[in-house]
């Protein structure tokens, strides 16, 4: 009988070596071996396409060096490492290096196949054992679920029953007093249908019909109301007991006690009529103003115990009858909206046949679903009996579903004396949103298993960053651990100090902007960049040293705009929306104006544009001048708002599309040096245009309209040139220089986030969990423990996503780090950078800047 092996688990803080470490493992596996094609039974599952492109580089690299006689120094560490691990002679290595990477070279489609992301791995799966081969991998999520929504409001309301239903959701959105376009919730709906997060409770929601949701509704309508009425009775109750006995209802202290029950009796019981205070005098029997008069005293004291029995008692109806209130007017809020779930199912089904597609997003739910039914694909027996060898990286960012797909496979190598070994840091977890949660990573590393033994090392080396870099961030996460209620996330940033490697030096600079400079904030920081950048090239840095780290594209999107504008080279992961820039905006309203010469309100919109922007110079005053040139014939119009006759309608006339944004461009003198990206991308798509809708500018506005929104500046890529990406992007990544310009992002997200929350079936009609919205009032909700619960879970899981990325951000730098960063913002992540500084005793209110080490470039 085999003695299982051992899973190695490798908890990797950032510029640990994660990459080079994983390359060693698998080379070593490799090398060990004596069959060269060993790498046919090896497995290595990437989070992202770059990883594995880049462990794919590494490994050939290293082979290709061992390969030779001479190893460079750069990997003669490595080399003298696994001759000693696997107790050869350097000439056995250089020989085994030589064959194994022959026989690479000659099967390279394999080797590739076994380096692949989580993703691929699992799309090759299913294209296995789907019945219908010709089928194709749909990316663009967004786009398919708006045809979907299109096409189920098109059906729907033809249908009586779902019309009126329709109608009835609508009208529960405007006395909301929110938009009644029911569009966007349905596609709400839908995505969340796609979320892997709600794979489980959706599951079962799905299997619900309508008819199903209408009496599920009307119970939970019947039992609120009972409720209601309950509270209303005990109103009523107090009141008729004051006019009964000539109790005054200003007689009680505070008047707690008849808002208490005016409130019951209102039904206004969402939210704990019983507050503390008027807790704290029943406690103690006092229930009256000291000043009242002597009779009113007498008449509370002679009904003193009637009162607190009437208190006591709807004080018990409430508490045990709040939870379940609180649950069912939650999920009404919802219900409406969910019962469409069965619908849009079936449109997926529908379209997705007749498209022949599958979603990107469904895949990992796909084979679970294959796997969890005891009905393996064929392949994974194959699969089983191919890979001996598992190498899994970025286990912090795996969903629930993609581990226990790639489980199975694990715990069969395992037990066949395989080999596994995991990689992850929980500090780097930022895609909870797709399913990700350090929580697994924690949970795999100190949980029992009887299937195989396990053995959990820390990798606390920083290879990356020099030591002051190192050392800030030491004290900074060390200083953040104490905020966090939850013992799992406190352990984790508690845990994640590093030693440094023999790096003396680094910089790190914290800037904080007053409320003065806040009004123009995001110039302000663009101005202090362009001076820190400045100062950069000063110290011998190159551009392409420096990188600009941003919470989301529309930060990312300014700033490489304004470096753009001052000729400097930017390198960019964000996308630069054409549709943003004047000249654009120029060209399209003109567009609209020749498409409709009687759209007046393109033209006000125009005039306005060239006005301000002093294309247009006149004397008048801007609405006199509109006022005088707004209903004039189309090409008289033309000639006011232009300062020389150089277009007219005569000219545009039998012209193409591509011709007349052209003549704009040159009579209203649009491009310049600074605009020259923009202007080409735009011709650029107006070209790829024609090609789709023809000639017409009423067809190319609707085109434009459809497209604006991805329609991005072709920026071509610098060699040397700043990078600006956001800070997902970031990681995995180092630069010698990280600007971080906006470190000072909410931790709590404007964005309505929904939650599952495990309810008793028999109350639901057995649904075994209901979906709520977390609203800002539910920390009010104090008198219901589960709400109370599934409210601070969320919040300390926002907080943990939220240090995440600034720790993710604070680890990309080698030699300096700049943070900048709003002094006043309480809700915001430079509030731990500001304690952190206080722990440090080196606050000051008046200070608005505060260094570590030596601002110099580090050779």
């Amino acid at each position: 009988m085999l003695v299982p092996s051992t899973l190695k688990i490798y908890n990797a803080s950032a510029g640990s070596g994660k990459t080079f470490f994983l390359v060693k493992n698998y080379l070593y596996v490799l090398l060990k071996s004596s069959y060269p094609d060993e790498f046919r039974r090896v497995l290595a599952l990437t989070f992202t396409k770059k990883s594995s492109e880049e462990m794919k580089k590494r490994i050939l690299q290293c082979l290709k060096e061992f390969s030779n006689q001479i190893v460079k120094k750069e990997y003669s560490s490595l080399f003298d490492h696994l001759v000693k691990d696997l107790k050869l002679t350097k000439h056995q290595l250089y020989e085994r290096s030589k064959k194994i990477l022959s026989a690479i070279l000659h099967d390279f489609s394999s080797f590739s196949k076994n380096t692949s992301t989580i993703d691929k791995f699992t799309y090759n799966i299913i294209r296995s054992f789907v019945s219908n081969r010709e089928v194709y991998l749909e990316m663009d999520t967004k786009r398919f679920l708006l045809k979907i929504i299109e096409n189920l409001l098109y059906r729907l309301k033809n249908s009586e029953k779902w019309s009126n239903i329709l109608v009835q959701f609508s009208l529960e959105k405007l006395k909301k007093g929110k938009n009644w376009d029911i569009r966007k919730e349905l596609l709400k709906i839908a995505h969340l249908m796609l979320e892997e997060n709600n794979f489980f409770p959706i599951k079962k929601i799905k299997s619900f019909s309508l008819e199903n949701f209408i009496q599920l509704k009307k119970t939970l309508i019947k039992r609120t109301k009972k409720f209601e009425k309950k509270c209303e009775i005990q109103g009523e109750k107090f009141f008729l007991f004051l006019i009964k006995t000539s109790i005054q209802k200003n007689s009680f202290i505070h008047s707690d006690l008849p808002r208490l029950f005016q409130k019951l009796q209102m039904r206004n019981i969402f939210l704990n009529p019983f507050n503390e205070r008027l807790e704290k005098y029943i406690q103690k029997k006092i229930f009256y103003k000291c000043s009242l008069q002597k009779h009113q005293k007498i008449l509370i004291e002679k009904n003193k115990d009637e009162i607190l029995s009437l208190y006591e008692k709807t004080k018990s109806i409430y508490k045990k009858n709040i939870s379940y209130y609180l649950l069912d007017k939650l999920f009404l809020k919802n219900i409406s909206i969910l019962s469409i779930i069965h619908e849009i199912e079936k449109e997926f089904h529908f379209m997705k046949k007749e498209k022949k597609i599958l979603l990107n997003v469904e895949l990992n739910k796909i084979l679970y679903e294959r796997i969890t039914r005891g009905t393996f694909p064929k392949i994974y027996e194959r699969i089983g009996m191919q890979y001996k060898h598992y190498f899994i990286d970025e286990f912090q960012d795996i969903s629930f579903l993609q581990w226990n797909n790639i489980k199975i496979l694990v715990e069969n190598a395992l037990s066949e004396n395989g080999s596994a070994m995991i990689v992850g840091d929980p500090k780097q977890s930022i895609y909870r949103w797709r399913g990700g949660d350090a929580k697994q990573f924690i949970n795999i590393c100190y949980s029992k298993s009887i299937n195989y033994k396990k053995k959990l090392k820390r990798l606390e080396t920083n290879f990356r960053s020099y030591e002051e870099i190192v050392h800030f961030n030491n004290f900074l996460y060390q200083s953040i651990s104490k905020i966090f209620n939850s013992i799992i996330y406190k352990n984790i940033y508690q845990d994640s100090k590093q030693k440094t490697f023999k790096k003396p030096g680094g910089y790190v600079e914290i800037n904080f902007l007053s409320s003065l400079e806040n009004k123009n904030y995001k110039e302000y920081i663009y101005f202090k960049i362009k001076n820190k950048i400045k100062k950069l090239l000063e110290q011998k840095y190159v551009l392409s040293d420096i990188a600009i780290l941003v919470r989301n594209n529309k930060e990312g999107r300014f700033l490489s705009e304004k470096l753009v504008e001052d000729g400097i080279n930017v390198n960019t992961s964000v996308s630069l929306l054409i549709k943003n820039h004047l000249e654009i905006q120029i060209i399209i309203n003109l567009f609209y104006i020749l498409a409709n010469p009687h759209c007046y309100q393109k033209r006000v919109i125009l005039i306005f544009m060239l006005l301000k922007n002093k294309f247009i110079r006149t004397k008048k005053k801007d609405h006199d001048f509109i006022m005088k040139i707004i209903f004039l014939p189309l090409d008289i119009f033309l000639k006011k708002i232009l300062s020389k006759d150089s277009l007219s309608l005569n000219k545009l006339y039998n012209k193409s599309i591509y011709n007349i944004s052209e003549e704009i461009i040159e009579s209203f003198g649009l491009l310049n040096k600074q605009n020259t990206a923009s202007i080409y991308s735009f011709l650029d798509f107006v070209y790829r245009s024609m090609k789709s809708v023809g000639n017409s500018i009423v067809d190319f506005l609707d085109y434009w309209e459809s497209k604006k929104e991805k329609e991005s500046i072709i920026i071509s890529d610098h060699k040397n040139a700043i990078r600006v990406m956001t800070i997902h992007k970031s990681k995995g990544l180092q630069f010698p220089v990280v600007i971080l310009p906006f470190t000072d992002w909410n931790l709590y997200s404007k964005n309505q986030v929904g939650i599952w929350m495990d309810v008793n079936p028999h109350l639901y009609h057995g649904l075994n969990s209901v979906y709520l919205e977390i609203e800002p009032y539910f920390k009010r909700i104090k008198h219901d423990k589960n709400i109370r619960n599934i409210y601070e879970d969320y919040l300390s899981n926002t907080v943990f996503d939220n240090i995440n990325l600034l720790y993710v951000s604070t680890t990309r730098s080698i030699e300096q780090l700049f943070l900048f960063s709003k002094i006043e913002n309480e809700k915001s992540v430079s509030f731990y950078i500001k304690n952190f500084l206080r722990e440090k005793k080196i606050w000051n209110e008046k200070k608005y800047k505060y260094s570590f080490g030596k601002e110099e470039k580090n050779y």
